[in-house]
C-alpha cells in the first residue's frame, strides 16, 4: 500500500469510483484519557477507485465492489481497531478496503464530531488516500 502522489491522484480523479458517504459507527480512539473510556461516534466517507467495465457488461454484483459489504467492513474496522490517532485508523480502513482485488485505490475521510469540543467545533476530520 502506498501514498497517492499527485500524478496518481490525478489519474484516479478520472477513474471509475464508488463513493459511500456518512457511514455511521462508533469506536474507542483518541489520545486523551476520557476518549479511552467509552466508544464515541465517528462518520466515515470512502471513495474506492475501481473499474466498471466488467460490471457494465455483465450487470452482475460479482463484477464490482459491493458497497454494502465495504460499508460493513469500515464499521468493523472502526469498532475493533484501537488506533489512538484517526490518521492511523484511516490508514487501517484503506488497507482493509484494498484487500478487495477490484479496488485500485481508496480515500477515507474520518469525521470525529466530539473532537475539539472545547473549541465549540462541530466536527474535525482527516482525509487519507492510498493505492496498491
Amino acid at each position: 500500500m502506498r501514498r497517492l502522489d499527485r500524478e496518481l491522484y490525478e489519474t484516479f480523479a478520472m477513474a471509475d469510483r464508488i463513493e459511500v458517504t456518512g457511514i455511521a459507527t462508533s469506536g474507542v480512539h483518541g489520545v486523551y484519557d476520557d476518549e479511552a473510556i467509552d466508544a464515541q461516534p465517528f462518520v466515515v466517507d470512502v471513495v474506492i477507485w475501481t473499474g466498471f467495465d466488467e460490471a457494465v457488461a455483465s450487470d452482475e454484483l460479482d463484477h464490482t465492489i459491493d458497497y454494502v459489504g465495504a460499508s460493513a467492513l469500515v464499521q468493523e474496522v472502526v469498532r475493533t481497531s484501537r488506533a489512538l490517532l484517526i490518521e492511523r485508523l484511516a490508514d487501517e480502513i484503506c488497507a482493509a478496503l484494498l484487500t478487495n482485488v477490484r479496488a485500485l485505490g481508496a480515500q477515507v475521510t474520518i469525521h470525529k464530531p466530539r473532537a475539539a469540543r472545547d473549541a465549540h467545533a462541530s466536527d474535525v476530520c482527516i482525509r487519507l488516500a492510498r493505492a496498491r
